[in-house]
């Protein structure tokens, strides 16, 4: 029986070559390996953490705009407020900034110098706000012809710390 082996054996391997006898890898490609795994969920972590470290900084970017977009509608109802205030004392403000006015309420002050007149606010006067505001008007007339002149007035609005937020400018006609 040995013998009868030896020959087959003999037979096959001269027959089909050696290479055909070696063993061969047997590739199961069906499913995945456990590094595919841990190396996939490392990637998707690293991922996740990028995307979760922005979340804040768009908030922070999103409460400085909504801070912008209402301080800048609020210069604009600023600029038209002291427009209409300034319009009937404009001529004694210019002449005597030192007088008492009654626009200017208690936590105001009113500063002035040989170009300009500044006021500052405890609150905004067109609407309750958490911001506070400075006026700049010009004394010198930027529009000098009769019967109407016209003076620059800038609005500067600030919150908390006095961080400027935006500003405004506009005319009074006088």
């Amino acid at each position: 029986m040995t013998n009868l082996l030896h020959k087959v054996f003999t037979q096959i391997i001269l027959t089909e070559g050696v290479d055909e006898m070696t063993p061969k890898k047997i590739l199961n490609e069906r499913g995945i390996s456990l590094v595919e795994v841990v190396a996939s969920i490392v990637i998707l972590a690293i991922i996740l953490i990028s995307i979760v470290n922005l979340l804040p900084q768009m908030g922070l970017k999103n409460n400085q705009n909504e801070d912008k977009q209402v301080a800048v509608n609020l210069a604009s109802k600023e600029l038209a407020y002291w427009q209409s205030t300034l319009k009937d004392d404009f001529n004694s403000l210019l002449a005597n900034p030192n007088a008492t006015f009654s626009f200017i309420k208690s936590g105001d002050t009113l500063t002035s110098d040989s170009n300009s007149i500044t006021i500052s606010t405890a609150t905004t006067k067109s609407m309750t706000s958490k911001y506070h505001s400075k006026i700049i008007i010009t004394k010198k007339p930027d529009l000098n012809s009769l019967p109407t002149k016209a003076n620059q007035i800038s609005i500067f609005i600030y919150k908390n710390n006095n961080i400027l937020v935006t500003e405004n400018y506009g005319y009074v006609f006088y």
